[in-house]
């Protein structure tokens, strides 16, 4: 299966915004609506659509940090997989293609959260080589990777950065 990201346009975003969770995800994940609308107003923003094959399956959206004492510090702070494509590793590859565009944007470090609840996003996070900060933002828990270090190992459909 061949997964792409995609800069969000005036020709995919509105099938992207039509992307659906599974029942009970709502409360997990932003919907994309908003996520979108937010990137208008916010040029740091990079919303990407995730296609598969072709077909738009996911949203996703990064930035790099711009509070923070840390410069090479970005967040990846939205990710979501339609319902119908949900479990096929395209949320794996999707973040792996992130962490490739922001390692070529100067990114040294890089934070993702979730909500705790999302135990799905949690073990899909872990398996990727982010660690917990201990740290809760906005009631999110916070993982972090450094772009930098050697990988210990190649995460399964997670190429070396």
């Amino acid at each position: 299966m061949r997964i792409e990201l995609s800069t969000l346009t005036r020709d995919n975003w509105l099938e992207c915004a039509r992307l659906e969770l599974a029942p009970g995800q709502e409360k997990l994940v932003a919907s994309n609506m908003a996520s979108i609308a937010e990137s208008r107003f916010e040029p740091h923003y990079e919303p990407r659509a995730i296609y598969a094959d072709g077909e738009i399956t996911g949203f996703l959206m990064y930035c790099p940090d711009q509070d923070g004492p840390e410069d090479g510090l970005f967040w990846i702070f939205r990710l979501m997989i339609d319902r119908r494509r949900q479990g096929e590793g395209i949320g794996t590859r999707a973040i792996a293609l992130a962490l490739e565009e922001i390692a070529r944007r100067g990114g040294r470090q890089v934070r993702i959260s979730h909500v705790p609840e999302n135990t799905v996003a949690a073990a899909l996070y872990r398996q990727l080589g982010f660690t917990p900060t201990g740290e809760i933002e906005d009631g999110e828990v916070v993982l972090t990777m450094d772009l930098t270090a050697e990988p210990e190992h190649e995460s399964p459909g997670c190429p070396s950065r």
